[in-house]
């Protein structure tokens, strides 16, 4: 059973999930900064069994503590899409240079392309390609959760402005959200957690009715 739970970080106050399997297994999706408060979650499941930390996409507030929960867990994996892996190291591209001081760059562990798959568990991750936000941007689709980061929010989407980004793709990944058939719990990089079919119905960028008006 997939238990989610969320530690809203920095000023932007983006959301890191705590996501365990049982009581076997957890992960950490977008730590955006070191957090006492993760850490200590982390070692209260036990430590060596964090297996992933898994990032959506590359800006400075979803993996600004990867490196840090990396070197507190080194069994830990860290995982990116291929797109987006030149963020961690490009302060310009992760938008750091014009954010903070100084940013903690690092190289990933995993690099994943759309369709791939990640055992987790009794569980299976798999992973959506999901560009506008950021030409890398990723969902992760686990038991009945979908993890949007910025591409998806409760009643909107991410910004198409920065480096990477696109309206065109972006329209083609909330098209492609949208399709999914199940209702699933959707988790978001900012904001309250939703449902895929409560946003099907209510967030204006994913009704099918309003595509041609906004695109």
């Amino acid at each position: 059973m997939v238990k989610v739970e969320c530690f809203p970080l920095g000023e932007l106050q983006a959301n890191c999930y705590f996501v365990t399997e049982g009581n076997d297994m957890s992960l950490l999706i977008d730590p955006g900064e070191p957090s006492s408060d993760v850490e200590k979650r982390v070692r209260e499941f036990g430590e060596k069994k964090l297996r992933y930390i898994l990032l959506t996409h590359g800006h400075f507030d979803h993996i600004g503590g990867a490196a840090h929960f990396k070197r507190l867990f080194p069994d830990a994996q860290i995982v990116i899409s291929e797109k987006d892996s030149a963020f961690t190291r490009e302060n310009r591209l992760n938008l750091s240079l014009f954010f903070m001081d100084s940013f903690d760059t690092f190289d990933a562990d995993i690099t994943v392309n759309d369709g791939d798959k990640l055992e987790f568990g009794r569980e299976t991750i798999s992973i959506m390609s999901t560009p506008g936000h950021t030409a890398g941007g990723v969902c992760y689709l686990l038991g009945d959760c979908i993890f949007t980061g910025d591409t998806v929010m409760s009643g909107t989407t991410g910004r198409m402005d920065f480096p990477t980004g696109s309206s065109r793709d972006m329209f083609r990944s909330v098209a492609r959200i949208a399709s999914i058939k199940e209702d699933l719990k959707m988790y978001c990089g900012h904001g309250e957690a939703t449902t895929l079919g409560y946003e099907r119905e209510h967030n204006i960028y994913m009704r099918k009715d309003r595509y041609d008006d906004l695109y």
